[in-house]
């Protein structure tokens, strides 16, 4: 049995315990919390800073073109077997895939009135067709007040290229339409020309950074093949509309892609 003078001696004891848990028990709660501002508060702070500062965006440079169709199928071999009668006959067409289904065209253009009128062209020859727009990729990139100019400047050489694409698309109808001439032929290749020699601040974001990159490598490829086009149209051996369409085509694709790529 205890005397009363223990039972004291352990009531006091008891009571300190108690006291020292309490304390424990709210300097583990002040721990607890600085971790938890560290650690996890104060990085989401974070994050939504970065996102207010990154308030401004601006889209790339849309690439939109139509198509000349005049025929659509669920299967490959169809379309390569109409494709291959075309080829006989002497026309260009190419095979695009389009979600389950391939597409026979005779040609793309980037401005609607040259599609409309290559249609209305091959109506009058017995080939019946159709003008299809096809939209290319949409990309937004988020970027800090202090890099407006040099975004701004990405942009604009885009459209630049853009552009330019645009005059190939022409110098193709003007093929097919036999209105070409050389003038238009070297007209056309300076386009490429002044994009290859135009320069940019290379300390940007990496996104932008890289479809221009991207696009540097289309304008080169483009220019490598202007001496084809050139001996093409002096020979007059009707390949020259076949040349411009495949390239203009696989520049569009290219560029698609790198769109598509961004992070």
């Amino acid at each position: 049995m205890y005397t009363d003078e223990e039972s004291k001696k352990n009531t006091k004891l008891g009571f300190k315990r108690i006291i020292l848990l309490l304390l424990l028990s709210i300097v583990a709660s002040i721990g607890i919390g600085f971790i938890i501002s560290q650690y996890a508060i104060k990085p989401y702070i974070a994050k939504l800073s970065e996102k207010s500062m990154n308030a401004y965006s601006v889209k790339i440079p849309q690439l939109n073109y139509y198509i000349i169709k005049i025929g659509q199928y669920s299967d490959e071999k169809d379309a390569s077997y109409n494709l291959n009668l075309l080829t006989m006959k002497g026309i260009y067409g190419e095979i695009l895939k389009d979600g389950e289904s391939y597409i026979l065209c005779l040609g793309q253009f980037m401005d609607k009135k040259d599609a409309d009128d290559f249609s209305l062209k091959l109506s009058k020859s017995g080939i019946n067709s159709s003008v299809a727009l096809y939209y290319g990729p949409v990309y937004q990139v988020y970027y800090e007040k202090n890099s407006e100019k040099d975004v701004k400047e990405v942009i604009d050489r885009l459209n630049v290229f853009l552009s330019s694409l645009s005059h190939l698309s022409q110098l193709s109808y003007k093929i097919a339409f036999g209105t070409i001439s050389e003038k238009d032929i070297d007209d056309t290749e300076k386009y490429f020309k002044k994009y290859s020699n135009m320069t940019y601040n290379r300390n940007i974001d990496e996104n932008l950074k890289k479809i221009l990159d991207d696009t540097e490598a289309i304008n080169s490829q483009i220019l490598n093949n202007f001496g084809d086009i050139k001996t093409s149209f002096e020979l007059n051996d009707g390949n020259a509309y076949r040349l411009t369409q495949k390239l203009l085509m696989d520049s569009i694709e290219q560029y698609y892609d790198s769109v598509s790529s961004l992070k």
